[in-house]
């Protein structure tokens, strides 16, 4: 049997594992397996990836090799619905296009856009949004030799035309629904607004705008958490908050801080993810780990999931050299009556953290020398904190440890391999850590109480006060 087209241009096993689907389902195409063929115009293009957002940020999820002919085929296994980007350039979100589990794709991909040979409904509506807004959202007004001239004529006939195609639009896919509202009130904005903070060689004056640009700017924005599915909605958030304070803003009659910029930025977000989004893509300009902290102090409320935190986390260890000196980090966990404890509330003592695990040999056989040395300083100003890196499964059981061993101290629960051996690199236990009465790293690899150093190094502390 010839093979088909998207086994000859998909790895092997993935091929294997696509004829193997399709001879248990019978003739048609497999259920929930997506398939997204065609070619790209871009005839320098030797692969093409597949990317998918993540809490607003594009991540690349799969790569096809590009053929001789400009041929190319992915293989999906139930993808979660919603957008995707196919994009032959790293530095490009590429064309957004729109999956769900047992679609069929055959596209002709040409930068931004796409034109659907075969496919789904939700595609063919996609491309013909992408043909009424192209005048504005082309690659034509990234280029230099654009003026406003031309642009603004070309914004100011697509506007109507725009808004019909949202009056007219619909669609039985509620999903879908949701995504394209938020994708066809961004794009035309952002590309308006990226079109005026691009440099040029020609630049209008704000009564030459267009009124359009007046409506771009509201007392709260980007309330609704479907354009966390958009890939540029990062970008388009920085791009607003200029726009709207610098070009639009009244210039204000002595300069604002950084600090009172920042809160105004914030606080035009009306969505408190989309918050967190515009935090964690502007931390690049904090260069110190004091400036970063200092600014970031006021909105550590808004980084709540997992990837939030880990955003931060991963720019903030990036500006960090854990030397001796440094703010220890502000790690957090349950203790045994379930109430949360944090580091910082533990200031104004030595603070000793034990990194631990009831499954762990070697920290169960420094427990009787920890557990003396806690005698040894019983009425001292040190606080003595175990860390139990325990999965949530093993939860009772650590509570159960506790019980039986009677181990005194702050005993917490972080939830496995969390943020605290994340920040701190810690892959092996027990990890001692030892921070003096400000909260500062002392030493973030210190002795373990068999030996006589960690002692020694406890009463240094406390000898200074």
């Amino acid at each position: 049997m010839k093979k088909s087209t998207v086994c000859r241009l998909l790895p092997v096993v993935l091929c294997m594992s696509v004829s193997a689907a399709r001879a248990t389902a019978g003739p048609g195409p497999v259920p929930s397996l997506t398939i997204i063929q065609g070619t790209t115009t871009n005839e320098k293009a030797t692969k093409i990836s597949l990317m998918a957002v993540e809490e607003g940020m594009a991540r690349e999820i799969a790569t096809s090799a590009v053929s001789a002919d400009h041929a190319f085929a992915f293989a999906v296994q139930k993808p979660a619905e919603g957008f995707y980007y196919l994009t032959t350039n790293p530095k490009d979100n590429g064309a957004r296009i729109y999956l769900k589990s047992g679609d069929q794709l055959n596209l002709e991909v040409d930068g931004m856009n796409f034109i659907q040979k075969s496919g789904s409904a939700e595609n063919k509506a996609l491309q013909a949004w992408n043909k009424v807004v192209a005048p504005v959202t082309g690659p034509g007004n990234k280029m230099d030799s654009t003026t406003f001239q031309s642009f603004f004529p070309a914004l100011e006939a697509t506007l109507p035309k725009a808004e019909a195609f949202k009056k007219s639009f619909t669609s039985s896919n509620k999903n879908f629904s949701n995504l394209m509202k938020v994708a066809m009130e961004a794009d035309v904005e952002y590309a308006a607004m990226r079109f005026l903070l691009t440099p040029r060689r020609i630049h209008p004056k704000k009564e030459d705008y267009p009124a359009y640009y007046k409506s771009i700017v509201k007392e709260q924005k980007f309330c609704d958490p479907n354009a966390l599915a958009l890939a540029n909605i990062g970008d388009y958030v920085r791009l607003y908050t200029t726009f709207s304070s610098v070009i639009m803003g009244e210039r204000p009659t002595g300069k604002p801080s950084a600090s009172e910029m920042l809160a105004k930025n914030v606080n035009a977000i009306c969505n408190d993810h989309i918050k967190a989004l515009f935090l964690t893509s502007s931390l690049g300009a904090y260069k110190t780990f004091e400036s970063l902290v200092e600014a970031m102090a006021p909105y550590q409320k808004y980084l709540v999931t997992d990837l939030e935190k880990k955003r931060y986390l991963e720019y903030e260890k990036s500006v960090r050299k854990f030397s001796a000196g440094e703010a220890g980090y502000n790690f957090s966990g349950e203790d045994t009556n379930g109430k949360q404890v944090a580091f910082n509330d533990l200031k104004g003592k030595v603070v000793v953290v034990d990194v631990w695990a009831t499954w762990c040999g070697p920290c169960k056989a420094e427990l009787p020398y920890l557990q003396k040395l806690e005698e040894e300083m019983e009425g001292k100003n040190v606080t003595f904190v175990g860390c139990s890196v325990d999965e949530a499964k093993d939860k009772e059981k650590w509570k159960q440890f506790v019980k039986e061993k009677e181990m005194k101290g702050v005993q917490i629960f972080v939830n496995g391999w969390s943020e605290i051996t994340k920040f701190y690199g810690i892959n092996g236990i027990p990890r001692f850590m030892v921070f003096d009465q400000e909260g500062k790293i002392v030493n973030i690899d210190a002795p373990r109480p068999s030996t006589p150093e960690l002692k020694a190094l406890i009463e240094k502390l406390l000898a200074k006060g």
